[in-house]
């Protein structure tokens, strides 16, 4: 083997070397990346479908406040303001009555003309908030809107 053929070899040794390790660091750096993402996506869909189950489950949730409010000798209720499921999160309930005006918790301006058992609609805007404190970007919010038919009974005081 001559000097010149052994000189070939090493040239091509180093240059595979060097192709090798510049493919293993790519790869390395290329699933660090997508494993940090993994675990990111995984976290926001969990958020997320946590707050889409909290809003379509909040209808039970309305009629039970406006029933504890009921109980407590108030006829009706503008919103409803809780931290659900951590300190940071927050479930609010917006509470608009289509036939009579709620102030100080009593109806006032009820329509005399409307039909209770038709028109006495409560419609409830919910909104979920969760991750609120952190930055932009990592706030999630999903909003509802809800249809309740109230009996009769409720309009009157």
């Amino acid at each position: 083997m001559s000097g010149k053929d052994f000189a070939m070899k090493r040239a091509y040794i180093l240059l595979s070397v060097i192709f090798v390790v510049t493919m293993v660091g790519l790869w390395l750096s290329a699933s660090f990346t997508s494993s940090s993402y993994a675990a990111r996506i995984l976290s926001d869909t969990y958020a997320y479908l946590q707050a889409r189950i909290l809003a379509q489950n909040s209808k039970n949730l309305a009629k039970y406040f406006l029933y504890l409010a009921k109980k407590e000798g108030k006829q009706c209720l503008n919103s409803i303001t809780f931290s659900y499921p951590g300190p940071n999160d927050k479930v609010r309930m917006d509470y608009f009555y289509t036939i009579a005006e709620c102030k100080n918790h009593q109806l006032q301006k009820i329509n005399p003309d409307a039909n209770l058992s038709k028109d006495g609609v409560i419609i409830v805007s919910v909104g979920v908030a969760l991750r609120q404190n952190l930055s932009v970007n990592e706030e999630i919010f999903v909003q509802k809107t809800l249809r309740l038919l109230a009996k009769e009974s409720f309009w009157k005081p």
